[in-house]
């Protein structure tokens, strides 16, 4: 995004004819200076706010995930353990060590996307596009939060800015950067597989794209591909492919939301870019959907465009008219959107387009801003609030040692992914913590010892997780030992159950 980017060559679709008093190049050094300080600036920010804000509960239990090797697991593909073991190793085992790497990639993300919008439609669209981004609440919040979407936003955005460099330059070698970011893409989430429909919607959508289909190249970057993603594929072939009959399954679900499920998508889309970009984002979609595959002159920025977007954007559609598509999963979507966004500008009138520009900007900014600041204290009560798994589990933790010693409990048990993973994170060289039930989530992990397991373990879950048919299976004792609340931000708190657990018939894990 420095002066230093920026090529020679023009753009190919400038957003908009230069004027004759178009200000010198000095201007746009200084307009990408402004932008890399406001990145640099964000980045610093998540970088303070993920050392001071307690893990959700996906994060802590991905955290478990980078206490051992996988080749792949139960729920995801295994990059955003690599993701956290790297950033522990850095940093240690703290909320900032797990987090670490969130911003950076954040920050890395709007580089490929100022490239990316560069090379398709200029420098004045590139800078608008990655100010939209920045302002996108979802990805605000992806900047700090460690999950599968971080990554596969990435590899998304390097699929698309490798596919713009090819075009651009007509360099065949491209096909194996496309190959290579297309597996990391689906060693980091299994959405990412539309990546694939995006590059053959590319090759066939213009008949100038078609040649690569005779291009060694290409299908080198194939074999890549397949190569890279291939722990994946292993993991699943060595247990019964239970991660793709998981995540695969739900595209074979028939639910009945009827419009309600598509509904909430188009809703939950338009608070999650904040209303006034997705409204932007949605108009330039059109836009370059009509250039791209209606008009007579089908503009090869806007293909490009458009092929990134739709696969992926058809399928999630079609998939709400019989389900709920959660908010995260397009995540993928949004750079793209952000440079639709960008391009929808140049259709407001002039005298209303900076207006409209940072009202969009100071939308997004403000609401995240919120979420921000509800994340580190909660401005209101709510009886569904997201960031209450955040709070109080070092209290929490602390009480549930001291019930443990009390009960003379060797380890804690839980049944619940994200029981376990909070509760494993706040005991932490402490107790021993283990789910009860399915193992297949934990086998990485060495097994606890026989000395721990033959004591009582003390069960602790969710009141409305409570699962007395499995501490049946597993013990024959199962004594009550009341509750315990963790100070969650609202008035009652969180109740957990307590039970002590003894004598199992055999083996409880």
């Amino acid at each position: 995004m420095t002066a230093s980017l920026i090529t020679p060559e023009a753009a190919t679709r400038p957003a908009s004819p230069k004027p004759a008093h178009s200000k010198p190049p000095l201007d746009n050094r200084t307009a990408n200076s402004i932008l890399l300080a406001a990145v640099l600036a964000l980045t610093a920010i998540r970088l303070a706010l993920a050392s001071a804000i307690g893990l959700v509960d996906d994060e802590a239990y991905y955290r478990i995930w980078s206490l051992g090797a996988s080749l792949s697991y139960l729920d995801h593909p295994p990059m955003v353990a690599w993701i956290i073991g790297a950033g522990r190793a850095l940093a240690g085992d703290t909320y900032l060590g797990i987090r670490l790497l969130a911003p950076l990639i954040v920050a890395l993300g709007a580089a490929v996307l100022w490239r990316t919008a560069y090379l398709l439609y200029g420098p004045e669209i590139a800078r608008r596009a990655v100010w939209i981004m920045l302002a996108m609440p979802l990805l605000a919040v992806g900047g700090i939060i460690v999950t599968p979407d971080l990554p596969s936003v990435l590899f998304a955005g390097l699929v698309v800015w490798a596919l713009a460099e090819l075009d651009r330059s007509q360099n065949a070698k491209w096909w194996l950067a496309i190959g290579l970011f297309a597996g990391l893409g689906f060693l980091s989430k299994y959405t990412n597989l539309f990546l694939g429909g995006t590059i053959l919607v590319w090759l066939i959508a213009a008949p100038e794209n078609r040649k690569w289909f005779r291009a060694p190249e290409l299908w080198i970057g194939g074999v890549i591909a397949g190569i890279v993603a291939s722990p994946v594929f292993i993991w699943n072939a060595q247990h019964d492919w239970a991660s793709f009959t998981k995540q695969f399954g739900r595209v074979a679900h028939s639910g009945s939301g009827g419009l309600n499920y598509l509904l909430e998508f188009i809703g939950t889309f338009i608070a999650l870019a904040s209303p006034v970009i997705a409204v932007l984002a949605i108009w330039g979609l059109v836009k370059v959907t009509r250039a791209a595959y209606v008009s007579r002159g089908r503009s090869r920025p806007d293909v490009l465009l458009a092929s990134a977007i739709l696969p992926m954007l058809i399928y999630f559609t079609a998939h709400a008219l019989h389900d709920r598509v959660q908010g995260n999963w397009p995540a993928p979507l949004y750079p793209s959107l952000a440079i639709c966004a960008a391009l929808a500008l140049d259709a407001v009138a002039p005298k209303w387009r900076l207006t409209t520009f940072l009202a969009a900007l100071g939308l997004g900014f403000t609401m995240t801003a919120g979420i921000y600041a509800h994340a580190l204290h909660p401005l209101v009560a709510a009886a569904k609030d997201p960031t209450e798994q955040m709070r109080g589990w070092p209290a929490f933790a602390d009480a549930i040692e001291s019930k443990r010693r009390e009960a003379g409990a060797g380890w804690v048990a839980t049944s619940s992914y994200a029981t376990t993973g909070q509760i494993a994170m706040g005991l932490k060289g402490r107790s021993e913590v283990a789910q009860l039930d399915q193992r297949i989530r934990y086998e990485f992990l060495a097994p606890l010892p026989a000395s721990v397991l033959a004591k009582p373990a003390l069960y602790v879950e969710l009141e409305r997780r409570l699962d007395l048919p499995l501490m049946r299976e597993k013990f024959r004792k199962i004594e009550p030992l009341g509750t315990l609340t963790r100070a969650n931000g609202s008035p009652n708190g969180a109740t957990y159950v307590v039970y002590l657990l003894s004598d199992p018939p055999a083996p409880p894990l």
